[in-house]
């Protein structure tokens, strides 16, 4: 990564104003979000094909609850996928370990309830718990 400073003139203040908040929700620095942007567009314009290192991001920012189904369907849809929670995100109690493995990652800042059934060691492998875990 290029630790230099790039100044951008003529930038839209809206537009920068609400990739700092998007930014802010997912945890995230504003460095982090731009290269996305930036690379999602390039690969867009050339036509480039998504590589397999770079999953689909599921981000929730309200209230969701999220059952085995749920995330066997989205892994049908999708392969698997980073689920990215900065609001509140509540894990079915049908949730078990076999789903755990449809998930690449849970990156959490917000609030995540889980079943007590689950064992804090499957959290730990799904991903990065910053944000606050509640058993129910």
């Amino acid at each position: 990564m290029v630790k230099n400073t790039v100044l951008i003139r003529g930038l839209d203040r809206d537009l920068y104003n609400r990739i700092v908040g998007k930014a802010k929700e997912q945890g995230k620095n504003i460095a982090e979000l731009m290269n996305e942007a930036m690379s999602l567009y390039l690969r867009e314009v050339t036509g480039e094909k998504q590589e397999s290192s770079d999953l689909q991001r599921i981000i929730i920012g309200g209230s969701v609850m999220l059952s085995k189904a749920d995330i066997l369907g989205i892994y049908g849809e999708i392969g698997k996928f980073h689920l990215v929670n900065s609001g509140e995100l509540t894990l079915d109690n049908d949730f078990d370990k076999e789903t755990f493995h449809h998930i690449e990652k849970i990156h959490n800042t917000g609030r995540l309830k889980v079943p007590k059934h689950v064992h804090h060691l499957a959290l730990i492998k799904a991903g990065h718990i910053h944000g606050e875990v509640e058993k129910y």
